[in-house]
């Protein structure tokens, strides 16, 4: 039995562990904030990107790719405290860290925000909120299902999520249409956009089929080790093979760009020396060379 002094010790170590968790979380929400109200400021309107060049499409889709990046790692590394653990009503209680989903709901929208400005003018102005929309509302379908205690609940959500990421990926289809003047498709074409939508789609597959195998979903696994580290090794791909190819695929157009400025630039040099030169002939031997002629 515990004595009245370590009782009161108990509760004063819990007040002061609720207050150190509720200091974290304010802090994190204000400067969370502060960055998402410097990023608007700073970052110019996301209509004048999409109707802008494709270098500076490319430009603003690395910058976003780099905050994907960074939001990944904060949230990657909080999943290691006590703060965000939730226990499942199923499967034995299984501890869930919110930081996961949470993660996406912030970085998932913002891959496909980066693919509409990608396209450019060609795509409407709306599927720069719809896209990520989808992206919010099937990531909040799954985590809903995942504390779902009856089965046929779960089950409901976990297609609604499916439905959901069907209707996405039709959208990400037309888009590839828009883009190529109808040209290209899931199937055909060889265009960068097309090559960047399906490896994100492609890499976004497993994920629903793993949630459904794993205790969060239906319980066909239920080894922690074996979940935690397929949801890493997921999200690792996904997101470092969308990023890198984007990151590629803006490097080798400023080179070509770059290149072609070079030789526009050396052109007009070299015709620049031509009428310099011609200056500096004596005026009788221009004479006498047009007379030749």
């Amino acid at each position: 039995n515990m004595t009245d002094a370590q009782f009161d010790e108990l509760i004063e170590q819990e007040a002061f562990d609720q207050g150190t968790k509720v200091a974290q979380i304010f802090s994190g929400i204000f400067f969370g904030g502060l960055a998402a109200w410097l990023t608007t400021a700073n970052g110019g309107s996301l209509a004048f990107v999409q109707r802008a060049a494709l270098e500076k499409r490319l430009t603003v889709c690395c910058f976003i790719n780099m905050y994907v990046a960074m939001f990944s790692t904060f949230f990657n590394i909080f999943q290691l405290t006590n703060v965000d653990d939730a226990i499942l009503p199923t499967n034995g209680g299984f501890t869930l860290d919110l930081a996961r989903p949470i993660e996406w709901v912030l970085t998932c929208p913002l891959m496909q925000l980066s693919l509409v400005l990608m396209g450019g003018a060609k795509l409407p102005d709306y599927r720069r909120y719809l896209m990520p929309s989808f992206s919010i509302a099937i990531l909040l379908s799954g985590t809903t299902a995942a504390f779902m205690l009856i089965v046929g609940l779960k089950a409901l959500m976990f297609i609604l999520g499916v439905i959901l990421f069907l209707t996405m990926a039709s959208f990400n289809r037309l888009q590839i249409m828009e883009y190529s003047s109808g040209a290209e498709g899931f199937t055909t074409g060889d265009s960068e956009f097309r090559k960047a939508t399906l490896l994100l789609l492609c890499t976004w597959v497993p994920f629903p089929t793993w949630f459904a195998l794993s205790t969060e979903g239906f319980g066909v696994i239920t080894n922690v080790l074996v979940i935690q580290v397929g949801w890493a090794f997921l999200n690792i791909v996904s997101k470092f093979v969308f990023i890198f190819y984007i990151q590629r695929i803006k490097d080798l157009y400023c080179n070509r760009l770059k290149t072609k400025r070079e030789i526009n630039g050396s052109g007009k040099k070299m015709y620049a020396l031509g009428l310099a030169v011609e200056c500096m002939v004596p005026c009788h031997l221009q004479i006498s060379r047009w007379v030749a002629k």
